[in-house]
């Protein structure tokens, strides 16, 4: 009879404490200033207040919003806080002030709405507009065995339809978007192309790679000068064409091609451009070089009077007249080189301005003249007509729907014969043998049809 009563009392007593499960949901961060790569965990009492426990991590939802399901005893209470891995990014005030625990009690079904305003590691008034976002804090860069801030700006209509991209990728990322990080002033990159939208077209995604502080000379020549540094800048370069580009052309709507790809910089910036440009011209179509420092190694006219013209190129030098004494001749002798080993006169353009200083502002006030003159022109191994569903890059042999939201792609031999039919946005046609072929498109108002070559 005891033990009978025992049990009776130990079922009424678990009746009594439930189990309740909650939803904790992140229904806004800092739009650009938490990293697209990152991870936001919950630290809380729950879990000894680990900053990075794997089973805490918030799962981010499509609508960019984050949230975690947990359970425990209803009435119990938890005082939490968000964090991206440390407690050197913990979650702060908006004001970057220290931020009290959150707390809640467990109700069953209870969902609690949370706003991170800010992080600890990114403090500071910001100035980035439009879709600008810190790509990763982190960015591993294999070729030299460090990591990197990479940023990366989207055009207006990147969320709103599903188009294609060219993309630029700038040296001195820090210096682009937000003057928190760029010490002598910001090229405001992100709005001279909000402003350039509705007037000029392409707009362009922007991929900005931070110098690396004391390593930026070593990082941004090939060669070496005894007193300053360098020799690093074949592995820079490697890292953009062989590990970041592919991420960047994997992960967004870009057109991958060369005749959509630039590289932009200024000073020691500009001269790993201009070599990166020239090294691999089968990746980079376009390149702006503001105020390059080509007087850093002698190597450099021996390497431009070898240097083979295998692609058509676009090659904007900008210069000031009150930089250096050398700094227009030595982009004149640059580009006499170039023209001696085939380079035409259409594919390089110098600016030279006669308040033009070695310093961002003068950089900022000319970088959309360079966008423009570099994107305004198409190659003549590409076919594209900016009112219709696609474009046929001859060079490559693919096909790139640009301005379609659910096509059906119908290709036909010249017999009439249909050869492929597809749903996809990128088709590569290397496979097909050589001759006319028919392109039929149809997206959900019109259909589009162009006769391409394949050679």
């Amino acid at each position: 009879m005891g033990k009978y009563l025992l049990s009776i009392l130990a079922f009424l007593f678990l009746l009594t404490v439930s189990t309740a499960q909650v939803t904790i949901k992140i229904t806004d961060v800092p739009r650009y200033y938490t990293p697209l790569q990152d991870t936001i965990f919950l630290s809380g009492n729950i879990n000894n207040w680990s900053p990075n426990s794997p089973a805490y991590i918030m799962q981010r939802q499509s609508d960019g919003t984050y949230q975690i399901n947990i359970s425990g005893t209803a009435g119990d209470s938890v005082k939490f806080k968000f964090t991206r891995g440390s407690w050197d990014n913990v979650e702060t005030q908006l004001n970057g002030n220290y931020l009290a625990d959150r707390i809640f009690t467990y109700v069953a079904g209870q969902t609690i709405n949370c706003q991170v305003e800010n992080w600890e590691d990114m403090l500071g008034w910001h100035t980035s507009t439009g879709h600008t976002f810190i790509l990763d804090l982190d960015f591993q860069i294999p070729q030299l065995n460090r990591l990197r801030r990479i940023w990366i700006y989207f055009p207006q209509d990147y969320f709103t339809t599903n188009n294609y991209y060219p993309v630029v990728y700038m040296h001195d990322g820090q210096n682009l978007f937000d003057a928190v990080y760029a010490p002598f002033g910001e090229w405001d990159v992100d709005s001279t192309m909000e402003a350039l939208f509705s007037q000029f077209s392409p707009s362009a995604i922007i991929v900005g790679i931070d110098n690396g502080g004391t390593d930026r000379i070593n990082e941004y020549s090939p060669w070496v000068n005894t007193t300053y540094g360098g020799g690093q800048g074949d592995a820079y370069i490697d890292f953009i064409v062989y590990t970041l580009k592919p991420f960047i052309d994997s992960n967004f709507r870009t057109f991958p091609q060369r005749n959509y790809t630039a590289i932009m910089g200024s000073s020691m910036g500009g001269l790993i451009g201009l070599y990166g440009a020239l090294k691999y011209p089968a990746v980079f179509s376009k390149a702006g070089i503001f105020s390059p420092s080509l007087w850093f190694s002698d190597s450099l006219q021996t390497y431009l009077t070898n240097i083979v013209h295998s692609h058509p190129m676009r090659l904007y030098f900008v210069a000031g007249q009150n930089e250096s004494s050398s700094m227009v001749t030595d982009i004149q002798n640059a580009m006499t080189l170039l023209t001696n080993n085939g380079f035409s006169n259409s594919e390089m353009n110098l600016v030279v301005k006669s308040d033009g200083q070695h310093s961002e502002w003068f950089w900022k006030r000319e970088f959309a003249d360079a966008y423009t003159w570099l994107f305004q022109v198409l190659t003549a191994n590409e076919e594209l007509d900016k009112e219709t569903a696609f474009f046929y890059d001859f060079e490559n042999k693919n096909l790139i729907l640009s301005n379609c939201n659910s096509p059906i792609t119908q290709i036909y031999d010249i017999t009439g014969k249909k050869v492929i039919e597809s749903s996809q946005h990128f088709l590569n046609l290397s496979f097909l043998e050589k001759g006319f072929y028919i392109v039929s498109v149809r997206d959900t108002y019109y259909t589009m049809t162009k006769k391409i070559y394949i050679y």
